[in-house]
């Protein structure tokens, strides 16, 4: 039985799951935060929220280099999950290989808790990679929505 790599990151914010969802799907808010780090720009090159929808986004860091990654809708349940395929393109490293992103939005009490897996990774180089990166990319999501 092969090991299946994962990246599960969990984060609560004190905002309702209509304020975290909104974060999530709405490309002016994605263009803020979605990215590991404020040195690193995000563009939304594409962006249909509805299954079987596409999206790409453009990650635009300080040296000028762009690398994109697509995916397409899986599942959209508002305001309380997303699931979405994520490909990065040539020349990254990881091109072409298909991984699941899973995006849970509970209210719990008075917070919302957000869970992020992340899953099918061929390698630990790339699990890693991802797993820094959504634990910062979160980050940014609390500057935008407070903790």
């Amino acid at each position: 039985m092969a090991i299946q790599l994962a990246v599960f990151v969990r984060r609560r914010f004190r905002a309702p799951p209509e304020t975290v969802y909104r974060a999530f799907t709405e490309p002016s808010l994605l263009a803020r935060w979605f990215s590991p780090s404020g040195d690193i720009g995000v563009e939304v090159l594409e962006y249909d929220l509805s299954v079987g929808g596409r999206y790409r986004f453009g990650f635009c860091f300080p040296d000028g280099h762009r690398t994109i990654v697509l995916g397409t809708f899986r599942e959209i349940s508002a305001p309380h999950r997303l699931v979405f395929t994520w490909t990065w393109e040539a020349p990254d490293p990881h091109a072409g290989i298909e991984t699941l992103v899973i995006v849970r939005i509970e209210q719990v009490g008075s917070e919302t808790e957000v869970v992020v897996t992340h899953e099918r990774f061929p390698n630990w180089e790339s699990r890693d990679r991802h797993d820094a990166g959504w634990s910062t990319t979160l980050d940014r999501l609390e500057d935008l929505i407070g903790k």
